[in-house]
C-alpha cells in the first residue's frame, strides 16, 4: 500500500490515459455517429483525474478498478448532460415501453414483437424500424442513475440501495425471453461486441442490435411497473 501511496499523480495519469481512451472507444462505438470519441476521451480524464484525487488503497480494489468506474461515470454523466435521445425518439420510446409494461401486466409474461406491434397498431416493420432508431442511444442516455457504478466509499445506506436495486435487474432479466436474456449476457458480463454474439447465436448484427433495444424497452417498462 505504501509503495502505491508512492506514485506521482502525474505518472498515474500517464499510466492510465490507455485505459481512458479504451473505454471511452467502447462506450462510442453504442452511440450516434454525431457523437466524437475525442470529447468522450475528454470527459473520461475527468474521471481519470478524480479517481487520482479519491482513491484509496484497498486488498481488493486495485486502482484500475477504481478508475475505469470513475471514467465510465464521467462518461455517461456527459451524455446524460448533453441529452443524446432527441425529443421525436424519447416519444416512441415512451410510445414502446407503455405498451410493453400494458401487454405484461394482462399477460403475465413478456410480449413478444408481434404483440407489442398489434397493441399500436402497427405494421411489424414498422415496430422494427422504431427499434433500429432507437439502437446505439438508448442503453447510454436512458440508464438510470441506479445503474450506474457506485462509489465503494460513499454513503452506505445508498450503497444496500444500490445492491438492491441491482437485485431488482437481475429478477426483471430472468423474465426477458431467452434470447434477450443471451444477448444481455453475452454483451454485458462477457464483453462481446454485437457482431461477436451474432456469430455465436447464428443471426445478423442488426438482430442482435434490435434485440438489445427491446431488452433495455423491457426492463424500463418492468421498473416502471413495481
Amino acid at each position: 500500500m505504501a509503495a502505491y501511496q508512492a506514485f506521482d499523480p502525474d505518472e498515474l495519469l500517464r499510466q492510465h490515459t490507455a485505459l481512458v481512451r479504451r473505454i471511452a472507444s467502447h462506450i462510442c462505438s453504442r452511440l450516434p455517429a454525431n457523437v466524437e470519441l475525442d470529447d468522450l476521451f475528454q470527459e473520461g480524464m475527468t474521471g481519470l483525474l478524480d479517481a487520482i484525487q479519491r482513491y484509496k488503497p484497498q486488498p481488493n480494489l486495485s486502482f484500475e478498478a477504481y478508475a475505469s468506474t470513475r471514467i465510465r461515470g464521467a462518461i455517461y454523466d456527459a451524455c446524460r448532460r448533453d441529452d443524446l435521445l432527441p425529443r421525436h425518439q424519447r416519444d416512441k420510446l415512451d410510445q414502446l415501453e407503455k405498451a410493453t409494461r400494458r401487454l405484461e401486466q394482462v399477460l403475465g409474461r413478456m410480449p413478444s414483437e408481434q404483440e407489442v406491434a398489434d397493441a399500436l397498431a402497427m405494421p411489424l416493420e414498422d415496430y422494427h424500424g422504431i427499434v433500429d432508431s432507437l439502437v446505439n442511444v438508448l442503453p447510454l442516455d436512458e440508464v438510470p442513475e441506479d445503474m450506474l457504478p457506485t462509489d465503494p466509499y460513499g454513503d452506505p445506506m445508498q450503497l444496500l440501495a444500490s445492491r438492491q436495486f441491482m437485485l431488482r435487474i437481475v429478477e426483471i432479466l430472468k423474465r426477458l425471453p431467452d434470447k434477450q436474456q443471451m444477448v444481455m449476457a453475452l454483451h454485458y458480463q462477457e464483453d462481446l461486441s454485437y457482431r461477436e454474439i451474432a456469430a455465436v447465436m447464428n443471426l445478423t448484427p442488426g438482430r442482435i442490435s434490435q434485440l438489445h433495444t427491446e431488452a433495455m424497452i423491457a426492463i424500463r417498462a418492468l421498473m416502471g411497473s413495481v
